[in-house]
């Protein structure tokens, strides 16, 4: 079955040959459902508004970059470790890709997601699509996609940038470098970025384990010799020397990330488009306990390899319809094992997984303000693990996976149908108001960790394991948007709900049996009726030409159809409120804004079933940002947490024993940062 899939990936590559430059564009949708982030180009809020004076900063990690966009959340196992969560659904069900190649997890820890192992500003832009996602972006993704691209922005002319930032707290900071040449028929940029922080001392004092030092870098080549064919060349490398994770007992060290994609288009004729593309990443990770006082040295090392393969046939109709179909095949392989004093456990058992899909999508255009589209996606999915008769703590983890889940778990193998279908209208209903109304359904196999984790370390404690039993997830989704834009302001407002008849979720399955290892709860996977309803809410409004005022909202409630209470991992409502002003005739273009963040409280609905997530109080922290511009040199100035607020993001595991540094103590809930100072330098040309 492997060999059939990746024999498969092959043919595909092989038919990159020829490609496309002009293809149709979606630009002329009137609506757009997913939030776009564009890196290293500008301020939240000052991009739309003020265009000809852009902040150019450094993000300190793309988590906590991509955490300010309204309906993504982030699962922090440390100040550097966060793992996604789009509209309340995480873990596998989020899919990161680069360029088309789908980037998997590295850790069955939750540790070592894309977003946490990839240094922020190698990637040019950044996608999140939450809903009714489009069959053509790969195998069906339950929560949503985190699309991630190497190549720039169009350009006219080459640029440079540069620029440094320092964080008071944390003593250290970051430093980010990118070029875009331009030379007739090709484009080339290439991106430098390297951050160093230290640990940060919360509201009360408390000096939290918070290490990050990480580098890496990405160039891209574009090169388009005439108007029938376009090649795109990707590369990316990042290193995470170290990230603390203060929520487990081992640190991410020395793990290094690497990917390339390629891209060639051909443009058959004006209106037919062959697209392919292909690439292959793969993640050493490496996790230890090293600097911690414990009496006995625990290193865990593995490989997670991804490869990925399309073809697709484009066609844009005399009337305006586009028609797209294809085929894409993937395939990912994880291994995972940690060394103990005398032993070597197997968290994940040589994971091998394959999907190989085909697909069809068909926008029409019912009036000229009015499009509708229909997609449709089918995929044959295989997945084993190949090392389930290897050990987990001297039991056979095959053993294992029987005693926790019963005797249908003793198959390794599985083969599921999966797949998506979604409809989509979208139209104008006056000049300044548009609307989307949209149906879909989806289908995934559980992910590595849910199927196959072999006892590995639990968030909160205790060990957790996978359930090969379990079957794929559905999913069916109703969403609808509004847009309203006026001159002076712009409303956007979503709103979804979600039904998943047989939700895997993760919950107290059982105990140890000691003596190795020590007594402790065990987690594991279990099927259960959901609904999700949620939405978000955002204002953009400018009074006057050199003032502005911002607003976003989310919220997302998970229910427990069948206990008949809300789900334990879903983060609070939040609202986040802006205002600014730049002296825009001034010789050195002042600017600032005074922002406010705030969450709801939220409560554990489930603790005896999933004791990770304590109760957590509403708090809301002040934010000033500042800058000027002198020629090409920006200088800016952040505050974070003004008032030095104490406050506990609901999605914090409690410390893990024996912390690396710091005074928080082993079982403590984690505090957030208290007030932080960064100042940021940045030099960029034109």
């Amino acid at each position: 079955m492997s060999l059939r899939f990746t024999l498969a990936i092959c043919l595909l590559a092989a038919g990159i040959g020829r490609a496309q430059p002009a293809a149709p564009t979606t630009g002329d949708e009137p609506v757009r459902l997913d939030r776009m982030t564009v890196w290293g180009e500008a301020a939240p809020g000052l991009l739309d508004i003020l265009p000809g004076q852009l902040e150019w900063s450094v993000p300190p990690s793309m988590a906590a970059a991509a955490e300010t966009i309204p309906g993504l959340a982030m699962h922090h196992m440390g100040a550097a470790a966060a793992e996604p969560l789009l509209r309340g659904l995480g873990s596998d069900r989020v899919v990161t890709i680069l360029d088309g190649l789908p980037l998997p997890s590295a850790s069955p820890t939750r540790t070592a997601s894309p977003l946490a192992l990839i240094a922020a500003g190698l990637s040019a832009r950044l996608d999140v699509s939450k809903s009714l996602s489009s069959v053509t972006l790969g195998p069906a993704a339950n929560a949503g996609y985190i699309s991630l691209s190497l190549e720039d922005r169009p350009y006219t002319t080459d640029r440079t940038y540069a620029a440094t930032a320092w964080n008071s707290d944390r003593e250290g900071g970051a430093v980010l470098a990118l070029a875009t040449a331009m030379q007739g028929v090709w484009n080339i940029r290439a991106a430098l970025a390297a951050h160093r922080l230290g640990d940060y001392s919360a509201g009360d004092g408390t000096v939290v384990p918070a290490g990050n030092r990480d580098a890496g870098a990405a160039l891209h080549f574009d090169w388009r010799p005439d108007l029938q064919h376009r090649l795109r060349l990707g590369a990316l490398f990042s290193r995470q020397e170290l990230a603390v994770n203060s929520a487990l007992p081992l640190d991410t060290r020395n793990t290094n990330t690497a990917a390339f994609t390629s891209k060639y288009d051909w443009a058959v004729s004006d209106q037919t488009w062959i697209d392919t593309r292909f690439g292959v990443g793969t993640t050493r990770p490496h996790l230890d306990n090293t600097r911690r006082p414990v009496p006995s040295r625990i290193t865990a090392d593995g490989r997670t390899l991804s490869l990925a393969a399309g073809v697709a046939l484009r066609h844009k109709t005399a009337g305006g319809d586009e028609i797209t179909a294809g085929m894409d095949a993937t395939r990912e392989e994880r291994r995972l094992a940690r060394k103990r004093p005398g032993a070597v456990d197997l968290l994940w058992p040589d994971l091998g997984q394959d999907d190989i899909g085909g697909y069809a999508e068909f926008t029409r255009t019912l009036t000229p303000g009015w499009k509708l589209r229909l997609g449709a996606r089918l995929d044959a999915a295989h997945s084993e693990a190949r090392a389930a008769d290897g050990l987990a703590f001297s039991r056979s983890i095959r053993d294992l996976y029987v005693a926790y889940n019963g005797p249908d778990a003793v198959q390794t193998s599985r083969n599921d149908i999966a797949g998506a279908a979604n409809a989509l209208l979208t139209g104008r209903l006056s000049a300044a108001v548009t609307t989307s109304l949209g149906a879909g359904f989806s289908r995934q196999p559980p992910g590595a960790s849910e199927r196959y984790r072999a006892f590995s370390d639990a968030l909160g404690g205790g060990y957790e394991i996978g359930n090969p039993a379990a079957g794929a997830e559905d999913k069916y989704e109703l969403a609808w948007s509004l847009r309203w834009q006026q001159q002076k302001f712009t409303v956007n407002l979503d709103v979804f709900a979600s039904h998943l008849p047989n939700y895997l979720h993760r919950t107290r399955v059982g105990t140890t049996m000691p003596p190795l290892p020590p007594a402790a709860i065990v987690y594991g996977y279990r099927s259960t009726e959901a609904m999700f309803l949620g939405g978000e809410f955002e204002v953009l409004w400018q009074p006057a030409p050199d003032t502005w005022w911002r607003l976003a909202a989310a919220s997302v409630e998970g229910t427990d159809r069948i206990a008949h209470r809300r789900l334990p991992e879903i983060p609070p409502a939040t609202l986040t409120l802006a205002a600014g002003r730049i002296w825009s005739g001034a010789g050195l273009k002042p600017w600032a804004e005074f922002g406010l963040r705030a969450a709801a409280s939220q409560h554990n609905p489930a603790p005896d079933e999933m004791p990770v997530f304590a109760n957590t109080s509403e708090f809301t922290l002040g934010n000033i940002r500042g800058g000027l511009t002198w020629r090409s040199l920006r200088i800016v100035l952040s505050v974070e947490n003004v008032f030095d607020r104490l406050y506990y993001d609901y999605l914090t595991p409690p410390a893990g024993s024996a912390p690396a540094s710091g005074t928080l103590r082993p079982g403590a809930r984690i505090p957030g940062p208290g007030r932080t100072f960064t100042l940021t330098l940045s030099y960029g040309l034109p």
